[in-house]
């Protein structure tokens, strides 16, 4: 009988998630590449060849990616779970009034949009495709174990000028990963960071905001108004938080109780949350805002 022991890891520091990005955005990792520990054994004979698995499989289709000339690429970091991230990506989408999609990136396992769709267009590669209005949803259709594994998104059915990527990973692992979703993310000019209106999405805001480079982040907390918070919420916001919202970069984004309850399914979103998303993309979009944090 095999005997499995779990080690407890001590927390990763945020000065470790900032060397840890430094050093994948300094190119000190190969593109694409994924470290895996194998067990110890005899190799395999002369005449057999190795068997691919399914993560070597897709992690030889995802080192790259560019989305086409005119198709703004603006991706949603979950400061707490990945549904806050998916329905302030989706809210994104839909108030854009364009022909848009939400790439949702996270593992098929762990999937928030699965029932988004009013309609289901089918498989396209390692994707399954819906449309909801004019928004295009993707996901992934197998299940993954780190954001390098994340397939190359499939071409869209129609010319877009949007792309919200509803990231599905914890935030510092996204933004540090190798593949196009790390590329994407430290390449984008603006990053959206969703949270909720608590104390401990707030503070996870905070140490979002020390690993990513300042001129980079908008922030959209999910839940009450802002004059409803608790006391304790607002008390809890650190100095880059402070200054993020000096700055005009921190939005709330109000939820309702049904959304809580049910999740995103093919419902209407809240209009109070389309509208404030709106108002989020216009910002993001304006180029109006300082490069850097006062």
């Amino acid at each position: 009988m095999t005997t499995i022991t779990q080690r407890r890891r001590s927390a990763v520091s945020v000065d470790e998630l900032k060397r840890a990005w430094q050093a994948v955005a300094a190119g000190e990792f190969r593109r694409g590449h994924l470290v895996r520990s194998e067990p110890q054994g005899p190799g395999p004979g002369p005449n057999t060849k190795p068997t691919p698995t399914a993560a070597s499989t897709l992690q030889g289709s995802c080192s790259t990616w560019e989305a086409p000339p005119g198709e703004t690429i603006l991706p949603v970091l979950p400061c707490t779970d990945s549904l806050t991230a998916a329905a302030v990506a989706l809210a994104i989408a839909t108030a854009s009034g364009t022909p848009a999609r939400v790439i949702e990136c996270g593992s098929s396992t762990g999937s928030d949009l699965a029932g988004a769709s009013t309609a289901e267009l089918g498989r396209h590669g390692p994707w399954i495709r819906g449309t909801r209005g004019t928004v295009l949803i993707d996901r992934v259709s197998t299940m993954l174990g780190t954001a390098a594994e994340v397939p190359v998104p499939a071409d869209p059915d129609r010319v877009l000028q949007l792309t919200v990527l509803a990231a599905g990973w914890e935030f510092g692992h996204a933004a540090a990963s190798s593949g196009w979703l790390g590329e994407a993310v430290r390449g984008a000019e603006h990053v959206v960071l969703a949270t909720t209106a608590t104390v401990p999405g707030l503070r996870r805001l905070e140490t979002a905001l020390d690993l990513l480079d300042a001129g980079q982040p908008v922030a959209a907390v999910l839940g009450s108004r802002r004059r409803k918070w608790d006391k304790a919420v607002a008390h809890s916001q650190g100095p880059l938080t402070r200054a993020l919202d000096a700055s005009g970069r921190l939005l709330d984004l109000p939820t309702d109780s049904d959304l809580a309850i049910r999740g995103l399914c093919s419902r209407p979103l809240p209009t109070s949350l389309t509208a404030a998303a709106e108002d989020l993309l216009q910002l993001v979009t304006s180029h109006n805002f300082e490069r850097e944090l006062s």
